[in-house]
């Protein structure tokens, strides 16, 4: 009896996800590429602000406001391919004050996921 029992309650245990991918890589980045304040529009014409602060290492201060998934605030690990993830979006550095901002979308009546990706260029 104690055999199923332990066997029930392993499958309604929640399997830990983490927040960081597996097999990421980390290494000290350059403040001078991050910091600052990120701005595009979605294909919406909505305004998504991205502000990065006291890059420290390859951590970061995140906030994101964006008419998706409103304002999220974090501390983002950047990887070693320029990426960091916050809520259900990923940062991507693409060049010298460049970057994409790129969110899973689900749709509510299908469940069908779709990625939305936003331009954004750093305000100097």
């Amino acid at each position: 009896m104690a055999g199923i029992m332990s066997i029930l309650q392993s499958a309604y245990a929640a399997t830990p996800q983490s927040l960081i991918a597996p097999g990421s890589k980390f290494a000290n980045v350059d403040p001078t590429k991050w910091q600052g304040t990120w701005t595009g529009t979605d294909d919406k014409r909505q305004d998504v602000t991205v502000s990065i602060t006291k890059v420290s290492g390859f951590r970061a201060n995140v906030t994101v406001n964006d008419a998706t998934d409103g304002l999220q605030s974090a501390r983002a690990f950047i990887t070693t391919t320029n990426t960091f993830r916050i809520g259900n979006s990923q940062f991507r550095l693409t060049g010298d004050g460049k970057a994409k901002l790129i969110t899973i979308v689900t749709d509510p009546t299908t469940g069908n996921q779709s990625a939305l990706t936003v331009p954004l260029t750093r305000k100097s």
